[in-house]
């Protein structure tokens, strides 16, 4: 992307979306990487009997991307590391929602969540450097 040039919202927002889908993809090929929220069989049955994974996946990431969009406010453009504290933001709500809702929900072994839970740092980088490349750089004064 050229130096000064950001992508729009709808544009950063669809790119967080894709990469929380293709890291809630890869719990179809390898079920020990799938984050808390598809960790369906873990559930009680009354809540896994009125949920979908092919439903749930889409609608996490989407929430998932919203939080993004607002995270990435909150780091300006200029901030030195500003792929480290994007990343550590999301990491932080990454832990809390998917966290919380391993603990109130599941009902899963310890080693499942620890892996479900450590699968948000790669998710967090990831939308983190594809966010912080998208929205580029501000424009320098001349």
């Amino acid at each position: 992307m050229a130096k000064g040039r950001k992508a729009g919202a709808m544009v950063l927002l669809g790119a967080a979306w894709g990469v929380n889908l293709a890291f809630d993809g890869l719990a179809w090929i390898a079920p020990q990487l799938a984050p808390p929220h598809l960790l369906t069989s873990y559930m009680p049955e009354a809540i896994r009997d009125m949920i979908s994974r092919d439903v749930l996946a889409p609608v996490t990431s989407a929430v998932l991307a919203a939080i993004a969009l607002l995270v990435l406010s909150l780091v300006p453009p200029e901030a030195p590391r500003r792929v480290l504290r994007l990343t550590a933001w999301l990491l932080g709500f990454w832990l809390l929602s998917e966290g919380l809702l391993a603990w109130v929900w599941l009902d899963a072994p310890a080693v499942a969540v620890a892996l479900a839970l450590a699968g948000g740092i790669p998710r967090s980088l990831v939308v983190a450097w594809l966010l912080a490349r998208l929205q580029g750089r501000p424009a320098e004064p001349r």
